[in-house]
């Protein structure tokens, strides 16, 4: 056996969410998987839903595909291994985790990171479950190499002790794992990832591409198409009526005496922003549309915007100044507007060429 193996991972395109930022640490580099990523992750949703940590009510918002992308994308192959079938095949988690990666195979599931996070020695009263992205290991300092939001306050890349992995992974029950038992009965396991990248499995679809982009204009149903794989949220909203509901999501939480904000959903924003103008140079460098500089410098004005009221909002946050109020709402209505209008002459233009 290998002392030390440390499978490829790059920068990802967005971190909004572990699991986009599992996806794309995995793929973002690679030319095969960015004709799937440029045809998918247009439609933004959110849903009002249960904080798992704290019981609170909190808006969730998410660029579709969202969780189930590591199922979905054909560039990565996904096995889903229950806890019984682990033990059963390796005895523990820490040699299943080795030989799985000794097999190429990335592991992704839920941890309780107040363990990981506590010194060893000391017994925390409560828990933290999130997903931790596992992709190497170093037999000699028995330490795994993970990506997490966990350890800074953003995405990055990290060591574990096997030590630390075992308590945090022993501590989770099947309803502590919020990843594996909704879609699959109430039950314990993880996800083994393998790339897929060797061959064109999946092309640029153009026409996925401008129905996805209608529906997010026109603030469709997208989830509808889905129905069949599970049972529906009732308060969804897509597209471009998001912007609308995260900000009154925003000035509620200003009106508030003592205001908890939760950035996440302008997080989400943002990388979908981000995203979207990777996408128009790619369908641009391709020949999907005609190069225009114009276009491509008013979609970067919709990013701006969307970053400067992001940042905004957090320096209100901190300084717990709702005086900003009003600046934040010129920004977010810019990123909005310009958004519009850039993506109407995009699809305008792949209507065009499909005639």
């Amino acid at each position: 056996m290998e002392n030390k193996k440390i499978l490829a991972v790059t920068k990802p395109m967005i971190t909004s969410w572990q699991w986009h930022a599992t996806l794309f640490s995995i793929l973002s580099d690679d030319e095969n998987a960015k004709r799937w990523i440029f045809s998918n992750y247009i439609q933004l949703r959110c849903y009002n839903i249960q904080e798992i940590f704290t019981g609170d009510d909190m808006l969730l918002a998410d660029i579709m595909p969202g969780s189930s992308s590591l199922k979905e994308c054909p560039y990565l192959i996904t096995s889903l291994l229950t806890k019984e079938q682990i033990e059963s095949y390796c005895g523990n988690i820490i040699d299943f985790i080795i030989k799985t990666i000794n097999l190429n195979g990335y592991v992704y599931g839920v941890f309780d990171e107040a363990k990981i996070l506590s010194d060893s020695d000391v017994e925390v009263d409560y828990k933290f479950p999130h997903e931790l992205f596992i992709y190497g290991y170093d037999l000699e300092k028995e330490v795994f190499h993970v990506g997490d939001f966990t350890f800074k306050d953003h995405y990055s890349t990290n060591t574990v002790s096997f030590k630390d992995v075992q308590r945090g992974y022993e501590d989770i029950t099947a309803s502590d794992d919020h990843m594996f038992k909704d879609d699959y009965k109430g039950t314990r396991g993880l996800f083994v990832i393998l790339k897929n990248t060797d061959t064109t499995y999946y092309d640029v679809d153009i026409t996925l591409i401008r129905d996805t982009l209608r529906e997010y204009l026109n603030s469709e149903d997208t989830k509808n198409h889905f129905r069949m794989m599970r049972n529906r949220f009732s308060d969804t909203t897509f597209g471009v009526d998001v912007y609308e509901r995260v900000y009154k999501r925003i000035m509620d939480q200003m009106k508030q005496e003592e205001p908890d904000y939760d950035i996440r959903a302008l997080h989400v924003m943002y990388d979908h922003k981000v995203l979207m103008l990777e996408r128009l140079k790619f369908l641009m460098a391709n020949g999907y549309l005609n190069y225009d500089e114009t276009l491509i410098k008013n979609y970067e004005l919709v990013v701006k915007n969307m970053q400067t009221a992001r940042n905004l909002l957090i320096k209100i946050s901190i300084n717990d100044d709702v005086r900003q109020a009003s600046k934040f709402k010129m920004y977010f209505d810019i990123a909005k507007e310009k958004e519009v209008s850039v993506l109407l002459e995009v699809l305008s233009r792949l209507d065009q060429r499909a005639k």
